[in-house]
């Protein structure tokens, strides 16, 4: 496994001092900008293919120049361009876990590494740490090309290629590499907090993630625990990520950034392989005292529905979803198992089919038509803000106009997107439900 970055180093006398931490490098405070570029370029380069991390700079290579004069030759490529001012260089590094290659391996891997990225166009020193526990290596760039004289491009791409380069020569070397590399590096005062075991607003989140899902059987119940913590949430499965706001906090938390243990498919799993043995008979009479359903329906209530809306209230009360007076997951029919995991979108569908009374696909057909028809009267009437807002009015009055037409625009798409799934699923809903029902006769005649 090797973690990769590079960066810039400018013609500012400071931050390379300061970054290679070399106490015996020292720069005349009167020197011009080309000798302080000039030092720059040497400390990075000196930082490098430090003697005492190289063992006698053993594990020191350079491409397209000579190590003994690398500092020259870049200075002479960037003269001979003239581009003296600016970005001096390019420093880079690759570090490897503990143990995991030797230093002779490291190096190859390093130089293999520059040759392929930047080889045919840039002078390149690299070399080999070993002073430390992770064997890694450094790379320095020139900021200018030997071949055409073109800049180096630093960004977001280039740090891409980099990762994406070390880790097919990793794995061509037999190495591991990092599945899915974090985006985000972790907050370094939160980090330093919860590793000395003080609260934030994240562990504790945690742990009060943790103690919700052992007491619940359920989504439902789940969501009644947190808030029975102070803990508001939105779990709306039109959305891409789960969130959660601590209590007295305004600013909410995506609860897959907590870990992995805590994205939405893993707190549902969580949730659903619970014992219902685990809980206290004591935690399960306070809880059915509680009132904390939305949808409250018995059975008999589902029954005496029809069409399209009894299919999805019963399918959600089969999947555990509706409350019952015994719900025991781990007792559900084999074909459930894989849309336990949809039951917060079996649910919204089921919400929108009562709300409108829905019974038939000519029914559901009518409604789609109907909300398009208002998704082109609200464009119609965002063409009519359009020219409101041309005119001398309030500035209050056009943001309420304007929000006023993005809420109603989000509502509309996410009823026909709802819809849309029911279209989809209905034949499937069915299909299980009948499936059911001909195993519960069949259990029932023996």
């Amino acid at each position: 496994m090797a973690v990769t970055k590079i960066w810039p180093i400018k013609n500012s006398f400071a931050a390379p001092i300061i970054y290679v931490q070399n106490s015996e490098k020292t720069l005349n405070p009167n020197a011009g900008m080309s000798e302080e570029s000039l030092q720059a370029l040497e400390d990075v380069i000196e930082y490098a293919a430090n003697e005492d991390k190289t063992e006698m700079k053993y594990y020191v290579s350079t491409i397209n120049c000579n190590k003994r004069c690398a500092r020259d030759e870049f200075a002479m490529v960037k003269k001979r361009f003239g581009k003296e001012g600016g970005i001096v260089a390019f420093h880079a590094y690759q570090s490897f876990a503990p143990g995991e290659v030797n230093p002779s391996e490291a190096h190859s891997i390093g130089v293999e590494l520059a040759r392929r990225l930047w080889g045919d166009r840039f002078q390149i020193v690299v070399a080999t740490h070993v002073n430390t526990a992770a064997v890694h290596n450094h790379l320095v760039i020139n900021s200018i090309s030997f071949k055409d004289g073109k800049r180096f491009h630093g960004c977001r791409e280039t740090t891409g290629m980099l990762r994406e380069m070390s880790d097919r020569i990793c794995q061509e070397h037999g190495l591991s590499v990092i599945k899915n590399p974090k985006g985000q590096r972790v907050n370094t005062y939160l980090y330093k907090m919860e590793r000395a075991g003080m609260p934030t607003r994240y562990n504790v989140a945690r742990k009060s993630i943790d103690e919700a899902i052992a007491l619940s059987l359920t989504i439902e119940e789940f969501k009644a625990e947190l808030r029975s913590r102070g803990y508001s949430y939105r779990f709306d499965p039109q959305r891409k990520y789960w969130t959660i706001t601590p209590p007295c906090w305004k600013k909410p938390i995506r609860i897959h950034q907590l870990g992995e243990n805590y994205t939405r498919e893993s707190i549902e799993r969580r949730i659903y392989e619970n014992d219902p043995s685990v809980r206290t008979e004591r935690v399960r009479q306070q809880y059915h005292r509680s009132n904390h359903y939305n949808l409250r329906r018995r059975i008999d209530r589902i029954m005496g529905r029809s069409g399209l809306e009894k299919l999805y209230l019963r399918y959600c009360y089969e999947l555990g979803y509706l409350p019952k007076y015994q719900q025991n997951p781990t007792k559900l029919h084999i074909l459930l198992k894989e849309d336990l995991l949809k039951c917060d979108q079996y649910s919204e569908q089921a919400k929108l089919l009562s709300k409108y009374h829905v019974n038939t696909d000519e029914d559901l057909s009518q409604l789609m038509v109907m909300l398009e028809d208002k998704m082109q009267s609200v464009s119609e009437e965002r063409d009519e803000m359009r020219k409101v807002t041309r005119r001398n009015i309030p500035i209050a009055q056009i943001d309420a106009a304007r929000d006023k037409v993005t809420e109603l625009t989000a509502e509309l798409r996410k009823e026909l997107k709802v819809c849309s799934q029911v279209q989809e699923r209905s034949d499937h809903v069915r299909e299980n439900l009948e499936i059911i029902d001909r195993d519960r006769q069949r259990e029932k005649a023996r």
